[in-house]
């Protein structure tokens, strides 16, 4: 028979070792994959991701006892219980023991939340560098906002202060504006707040007709109860989003993937409400301007065709008279035109009659016989041409002074 040991004999070996090996406590760097409280002690599992796979490749139990719950709570106060949570990346002072009946177990003296925090932004960077690479960090940005906005979708928890406080604040406003708005509730952190976020963003996309935005609100909170919202896929999804983002987280300093991506972010659930509120104030007050310009034009252009209408109808006044005198003018000095044209035909008729008249009196026949011309008449012709004399016939040579008779012989 082979020599063998006890499972104490070999635990208890263990346990030298472990002890030996382990004799001051050591920083681990892992994940919170399970949490329970029971009686005042902390009770966790802890795993570890694989870079590449994201396959668990170690898994050990943890367990913060009362007194060390104590200091961790007066040390880090309200971050304690944010650090607390599953899927939290964690930075763990441990003191590693074993037990010759429960096995290994380490013991949680402190907590690193520099670690802690610094590994949520590193992962931040990374997701809004991808988001940035595949063209989605601004796309929502592009979107419209309407005129005014009326019909809005809001993300968040019935019973969280943010929302609670959204809705007072949005329906007492000073204006008197009246919004409709439709809550889908969603968890605000923890493991489920990715797949709730992104399925209420599908959901309400299906519905863009009924929308005008769409909120993503919160109460307050420490970093890392807002790291719920640094996440790629809840970032990739407000990014394709038809409708307007605006989100409300809660928190002053940092901005989550959640804001960097919407169309609009602003630091709290009430400043979400006043940028809701000024935005429709400001479509007011360009409709009042515009209508006062429309009021001052209208006075102004009356005002102009009034000054018009004056001068038309003086002018109206005046014209016709004007008129009637040119023409007036134009009748009497074609009538001049006319009577003197008339005047000098009748002269110019005139004088030729004249001339006529005198040119008559110095052809008439008696005035040729007195410059020594006769008229010779045969058979009561006048004979023009000697050969056309009959002789033996007689004729009459009238003179001026007288008429004489003759007969031509040979």
């Amino acid at each position: 028979m082979p020599n063998s040991y006890t499972l104490y004999e070999l635990n208890e070996y263990i346990r030298r070792v472990i002890a030996l090996n382990f004799a001051e406590p050591i920083w681990v760097n892992c994940e919170i994959s399970q949490v329970k409280e029971v009686r005042g002690n902390v009770y966790l599992d802890l795993v570890y991701h694989d870079d590449k796979t994201d396959e668990v490749t170690a898994q050990i139990s943890a367990s913060i006892w009362f007194k060390s719950y104590l200091f961790l709570k007066n040390k880090l106060g309200a971050l304690l219980p944010s650090l607390l949570k599953e899927g939290t990346h964690v930075l763990l002072k441990v003191q590693v023991e074993f037990n010759e009946r429960y096995g290994i177990k380490l013991i949680i003296e402190d907590i690193d939340p520099s670690f802690t925090i610094g590994q949520m932004e590193m992962n931040r960077q990374k997701i809004l560098q991808k988001l940035l690479d595949e063209g989605l960090l601004h796309m929502n940005k592009l979107t419209q906002l309407p005129p005014v906005i009326q019909k809005v979708a809001v993300i968040s928890s019935h019973n969280a202060a943010g929302y609670i406080d959204f809705i007072n604040h949005l329906t007492k406003n000073p204006y008197d504006y009246q919004y409709k708005t439709e809550l889908f509730q969603v968890a605000l952190q923890g493991q489920n707040t990715e797949r709730e976020v992104c399925q209420t963003l599908n959901d309400i996309a299906v519905r863009k007709g009924e929308f005008d935005v769409i909120l993503i609100i919160r109460g307050g909170g420490s970093k890392l109860d807002l790291a719920w919202f640094d996440s790629f896929n809840i970032g990739a999804r407000i990014a394709k989003s038809p409708i307007p983002v605006i989100t409300g987280i809660g928190h002053d300093i940092d901005s989550t993937v959640a804001d960097v991506v919407a169309h609009s972010s602003l630091k709290t659930p009430t400043a979400v409400a006043d940028f809701l509120i000024n935005h429709n104030m400001n479509f007011e007050a360009t409709v009042q301007e515009t209508s006062q310009w429309i009021v001052q034009m209208s006075h102004r252009y009356i005002k102009i065709h009034e000054l018009s209408l004056q001068n038309t109808t003086q002018m109206l006044q005046i014209i016709p008279g004007e008129i009637i005198k040119k023409h007036l003018f134009n009748i009497n000095f074609a009538h001049d035109q006319i009577f003197a044209m008339t005047k000098n035909v009748l002269k110019s008729h005139k004088e030729k009659l004249s001339f006529a008249d005198q040119q008559i009196k110095l052809l008439h026949p008696k005035n040729i016989l007195q410059k020594g011309y006769v008229i010779v008449r045969q058979d009561q012709k006048n004979v023009l041409r000697a050969a056309h004399i009959t002789k033996d016939r007689p004729m009459t040579v009238e003179f001026y002074d007288g008429e004489i008779s003759v007969v031509v012989k040979e």
